[in-house]
């Protein structure tokens, strides 16, 4: 009999693990609710629940015998898998380890417990009184949000609150962290751990959106510009991280905040699943060759051999996603569409969901942002090259006016 997976999810970001789970012969189990969510129709089985239902979910995962449950690119669904893994005893991270990777209070306690560098940073409750010990400028964010929801950049005390009473908004367990603005490039870095051990696998750059205080990303480019010396500090940094928390297997995406004057860094995020925006599923593999989709699947079920020795083959090349956001109004043309498509370097164009008379709103978060493009290159320089060549040909009007913009 075929072995049975049960995915939590059936977003974009689930796609490639639900297709590679039915290549490798199991039985997929897709839980979402009903909605245009493309994993729904890709799967075996559609189970139509609430993500956030793990009791029921436990109860559905006895009576179907399912032998592991897994999800990817999201950090909601971190510690639902992990919670419903060991009530079913089927192989996944201990709940407190997938807690502490998702929630940004919990993350930020982690790291000042243990001296690991990330901005000073305090959770408050509703109902709790602002700290007054940080340090302007400020960042705004819900604990346990995903997406750049709820997040904001304060100047002052009185853009304070009106912050906390927006990031509230997006907080399921109704926590907000606040932390002080540390000055710095992003660079993301990506790696795979396993019982315990940390592999280092690739290193991206992120770029913003103009944007006053919002953190929308524009484009992540790999591979990462910075300096060899700052990856092997960030690298050494990721191992204590994984050797103090000790997940089972997980791909590991974090983001860093670098100030190249001084050397100093920290560490914003470190996520137990794959980068969004195909990032895990096809940037990685565009530019090092490092399949993390089929990695997280070889660990799942118990491959271990095999995942060190697909961590440790490697090219080099280069990829990126670029996004960009319209001015509001209605569409009123699009063009470029075909002729970007047929762009060989070009491997996903995600704007087929554009419709002239469509009605855009102002862009509050990054799940408001249009694409992305995927692309890929020999090189760094081919690959701005390439990007530009799309950044010309393709473009869209809001009442009548031009409406891209890419930064």
């Amino acid at each position: 009999m075929k072995k049975k997976v049960m995915i939590i999810g059936a977003g974009a970001g689930q796609v490639p693990l639900i297709n590679l789970c039915k290549q490798e012969g199991l039985y997929t189990y897709v839980v979402s609710p009903f909605g245009p969510y493309p994993g729904i129709e890709l799967a075996d089985t559609h189970i139509d629940e609430d993500i956030y239902h793990v009791d029921a979910l436990v109860e559905i995962g006895k009576k179907l015998e399912v032998d592991y449950v897994i999800s990817d690119q999201s950090d909601y669904a971190v510690p639902l898998v992990a919670s419903i893994a060991a009530r079913l005893g089927v192989p996944g991270n201990k709940l407190e380890v997938a807690q502490t990777y998702s929630y940004k209070g919990m993350f930020r306690a982690f790291c000042e417990q243990h001296q690991i560098p990330s901005p000073k940073a305090r959770e408050i409750h509703e109902g709790d009184c602002v700290p007054s010990c940080l340090a302007y400028p400020l960042v705004v964010k819900p604990s346990d949000s995903q997406g750049s929801r709820g997040i904001s950049k304060v100047d002052s005390v009185s853009e304070l609150e009106q912050a906390v009473q927006k990031a509230y908004t997006y907080s399921k367990k109704g926590s907000v962290v606040i932390e002080e603005f540390f000055k710095g490039r992003e660079v993301v870095c990506e790696g795979f751990a396993l019982d315990g051990v940390y592999y280092p696998v690739a290193f991206g750059d992120r770029n913003y959106f103009n944007l006053a205080g919002k953190f929308i990303p524009s484009q992540t480019i790999f591979p990462s510009s910075i300096s060899p010396e700052i990856e092997k500090r960030i690298i050494a940094n990721e191992r204590l991280i994984t050797s103090l928390l000790k997940p089972d297997f997980g791909t590991v995406h974090s983001e860093y905040l670098v100030n190249e004057e001084t050397g100093d860094f920290v560490v914003v995020e470190s996520a137990l699943r794959g980068g969004g925006v195909y990032i895990a599923s096809d940037l990685i593999p565009l530019s090092v060759g490092v399949d993390l989709t089929k990695i997280l699947f070889l660990a799942m079920t118990g491959q271990k051999d095999t995942v060190v020795t697909l961590l440790e083959n490697r090219i080099k090349r280069a990829s990126a996603y670029i996004c960009f956001y319209l001015d509001e109004g209605h569409i009123t043309s699009i063009r470029g569409v075909d002729e970007v498509k047929s762009m060989p370097h070009v491997k996903k164009a995600d704007v087929d969901n554009l419709r002239v008379g469509d009605v855009v709103p102002r862009i509050e978060h990054k799940g408001m942002r249009k694409g992305p493009f995927i692309v890929e290159a020999t090189t760094l320089s081919e690959l701005d090259k390439y990007i530009r060549q799309i950044q010309t040909v393709f473009s869209i009007e809001t009442d009548g006016r031009p409406a891209i913009h890419w930064n």
